[in-house]
């Protein structure tokens, strides 16, 4: 397949709906969800609490010698609710063609909740493969995910990211497939010396790139995956590379997933796992960097169809950084998730 081929699928897929000469179909979904939630101590978190990450360390107050995080709190929103639309449209070059917009009000603006994109993409399918064109969930998210009712879906164990990407799989035979994405950064940003922001990834004028492979039986998924990301904070590229296995087992009332990732700079995954200074300039600014390292584990079992009880364990551990750290004032410059950071 050539270039010219290529660039007039990504076309026509982006112009699906506006070409199309056959009706089409649209379908709506949605749920109104309201969440209460009570932690005995502060936590680590995002969207007001909904987006639980973990509990915050004991931290003694001098004066008091108290603990300043043992103060318990609770919450209700009804943010988390959410409506969208699948879409069937006309055929396109022998592909299938399909599209979703979904969308919930757990965007922030200043001191109000207001509309966000979850996901807004294209897709052609046909007998033995699929492109994407559009926002969705990160293929380091992967089709395996776990079952729980929290909002973070398995954070900061699970990597959690939609971002806008390119995106082919090509079904190899009837169960395995090999998928290849190019990803941009939107909502889920890398950590920088200037806060969290996408222009780190702009900069460096490459995508995120992902390979992987999946083999999906009647009951059983099991993959594995590789990514890289260069991102520009500096004068200097910082080159990062990530790679992911898992495997779930799906029957009528049983599920039972386990995940595992190694990787480098994963903050636009809402990971505790970035990079630090490695080298300054001789006014003691930032010049180079290095990647923090980490492992992460999770596993889920949930049994039930109406009705499920389920467990979720997970396990992650920083593993260091890959070159000496540079010091200030006795503190290590580190560049890790925004809200940790805060």
């Amino acid at each position: 397949m050539n270039l010219k081929k290529i660039l007039f699928l990504i076309f026509s897929s982006i112009s699906l709906f506006l070409f199309a000469q056959e009706p089409i179909k649209y379908k709506f979904y949605g749920f109104i969800r309201s969440d209460f939630h009570y932690n005995s101590r502060q936590n680590v978190e995002a969207i007001d609490g909904l987006f639980h990450l973990f509990p915050k360390p004991i931290e003694i107050d001098l004066l008091t010698n108290e603990d300043v995080n043992a103060i318990p709190q609770s919450e209700m929103l009804s943010i988390a609710t959410r409506f969208g639309f699948d879409i069937t449209g006309a055929d396109i070059l022998g592909a299938k063609s399909s599209a979703k917009i979904e969308t919930d009000f757990a965007g922030f603006a200043s001191n109000f909740y207001v509309l966000r994109i979850r996901h807004a993409y294209t897709k052609l399918n046909w007998i033995k493969s699929e492109l994407l064109v559009g926002q969705t969930w990160h293929p380091l998210f992967g089709s395996v995910m776990p079952t729980i009712p929290s909002l973070n879906t398995g954070s900061p164990f699970q990597p959690f990211n939609r971002s806008p990407q390119i995106r082919f799989k090509y079904n190899l035979k009837k169960t395995f497939s090999v998928l290849v994405a190019a990803s941009y950064q939107m909502q889920y940003t890398s950590q920088g010396p200037f806060g969290a922001s996408a222009v780190y990834l702009k900069n460096a004028m490459l995508p995120d790139m992902f390979l992987g492979t999946e083999c999906k039986t009647e009951h059983w998924t099991t993959g594995v995956g590789i990514d890289a990301k260069i991102i520009k904070p500096s004068k200097e590229k910082l080159s990062s590379v990530s790679v992911v296995a898992y495997t779930q087992f799906i029957n009528t009332k049983f599920q039972f997933k386990v995940k595992s990732i190694l990787g480098q700079n994963l903050t636009d995954y809402v990971v505790p796992c970035g990079y630090g200074v490695s080298d300054t300039t001789a006014t003691g600014t930032p010049k180079s960097f290095t990647n923090l390292n980490m492992i992460s584990t999770w596993m889920n079992a949930v049994y039930g169809k109406k009705f499920q009880i389920g467990i979720f364990l997970g396990y992650s551990q920083n593993l260091g950084a890959s070159q000496a750290l540079i010091s200030k004032n006795g503190k290590y410059q580190l560049m890790v998730m925004a809200f940790i950071t805060k």
